[in-house]
């Protein structure tokens, strides 16, 4: 690892949020000759790199409030086992706390210009997550721009290549979501009876063999996990099994919002189980996204969001109509061949916010041309912006489907895209 200064990295933490602390890198196999490895994944275990509560990561250590209008420049090659070179994109979950007022957040890679979207909805007094998959930008860093004081953590659970390493990393396959775990009803409990986690319960679950995972040859997983019906203010701590709890947060749940989803990619434990700590009671909902495997699959471009779709002005509406979406409405989004995608991509990832919402309500995202799943990926409640990052399968006409189960004003961001290794079958 160099030793060139950083602007941000690692940490530790209080209150509702996990708190972070030095985590062990996932070894992947041994030096070798380089070879191309653009697209894969590797998954780290996971490793605070930002919080600004107590300086980690932030250059020269100084505490404090991300402010006003402010830029800060992440720095996250060479930390928490990405390379100094060759990472084209990094996974993180971004936790906003402690904000005076309302906002968002917005991720992108340090050089570009800084994109009309937004990762993170900041709510006043309420800590709210999101996981991010950013490109990487100049001198190997990430920006986050607040458009209101707050806070600012970031966990780190992986990185994309995008070139060549002397390691390869994992090809990611995309699966139609599939409940793999709920509590409310024992899907996937086992011996373990139906009811709500307990504070300070660790739920060990099996993910190969369930929800279109395959039983054998995989790495890491992709989740979409929820809590409902939250009974105080908590989080939840995704991470595999065979690793020590790690002081990190993947989804913060609070009584004002008892409802809530983010996505969550770890690796799985040697025997294929991945782990979720509450921290307070709480029912827990886990649907499979998609996961990693050796065998050629699709991989991943990264890119600077770009605004694909908005009901408030038209964007990405048929015929440019702004038309909010009524109770039970399905939008058919074109992204194949939009906004850097190819139009042979094998899927895209989506950053997808609900705002103006009329009540309590979810949404559901899958290939068109698919049946709709029995599956949300974001949770919302009136007058709350909420947002969720979702990788989803291109369908019929290069389309995925959004369905919201109340009325409300959706936009969508496109964060990158999928597309198949050289070797996979497209048939597979």
């Amino acid at each position: 690892m160099t030793t060139r200064p950083r602007r941000f990295a690692g940490l530790a933490l209080c209150a509702s949020l996990a708190l972070s602390a030095a985590a062990i890198v996932t070894s992947t196999g041994s030096a070798s000759a380089a070879v191309p490895v653009r697209g894969t994944f590797t998954p780290v275990d996971p490793i605070r790199i930002l919080d600004t509560r107590d300086g980690t990561g932030v250059a020269g250590e100084r505490v404090g409030p991300v402010g006003v209008g402010r830029v800060v420049e992440l720095d996250v090659t060479g930390v928490g086992g990405v390379p100094d070179t060759g990472a084209g994109a990094v996974v993180l979950n971004v936790t906003v706390t402690e904000a005076p007022a309302n906002g968002y957040v917005t991720v992108f890679p340090c050089g570009d210009a800084r994109p009309l979207a937004s990762n993170v909805n900041v709510r006043r007094g309420v800590n709210v997550a999101n996981q991010v998959t950013a490109k990487v930008g100049s001198d190997g860093r990430v920006c986050f721009f607040a458009s209101s004081e707050t806070h600012l953590v970031a966990d780190l659970s992986g990185w994309y290549a995008n070139d060549v390493a002397t390691v390869p990393g994992f090809s990611y396959a995309p699966l139609t979501p599939a409940r793999v775990v709920d509590t409310r009803d024992g899907t996937g409990l086992g011996s373990r009876p139906t009811g709500v986690m307990a504070a300070g319960e660790v739920l060990a679950v099996t993910i190969p063999g369930t929800g279109g995972v395959p039983a054998t040859d995989v790495r890491a997983v992709t989740l979409s996990v929820t809590v409902d019906q939250a009974a105080g203010s908590g989080y939840i701590s995704v991470y595999p099994c065979d690793q020590p709890r790690p002081v990190v947060s993947n989804l913060n749940f609070d009584p004002t919002n008892p409802t809530i989803s983010n996505l969550a990619t770890t690796r799985t434990s040697s025997t294929g189980q991945v782990c979720f700590f509450a921290s307070a009671p709480t029912h827990l909902v886990v649907d499979t996204q998609g996961y990693f495997t050796t065998r050629p699959a699709v991989v991943f471009t990264g890119l600077s969001p770009v605004r694909v779709l908005d009901t408030r002005d038209g964007t990405g509406v048929v015929d440019s109509r702004p038309a909010r979406l009524g109770r039970g409405s399905v939008v058919e989004l074109e992204v194949g061949g939009v906004a850097g995608v190819p139009a042979d991509a094998a899927a895209v990832l989506l950053n997808v916010t609900v705002t103006e919402a009329s009540g309590r309500g979810y949404a559901t995202a899958w290939p068109c041309g698919s049946p709709r799943p029995l599956a949300s990926f974001l949770n919302f409640v009136r007058g709350v912006d909420q947002a969720n990052l979702t990788p989803v399968r291109i369908g019929t006409g290069g389309r995925v489907c959004i369905y919201v189960h109340e009325g409300t004003q959706i936009v969508a961001d496109v964060n990158g895209y999928y597309d198949l290794a050289e070797d996979a079958d497209p048939a597979a």
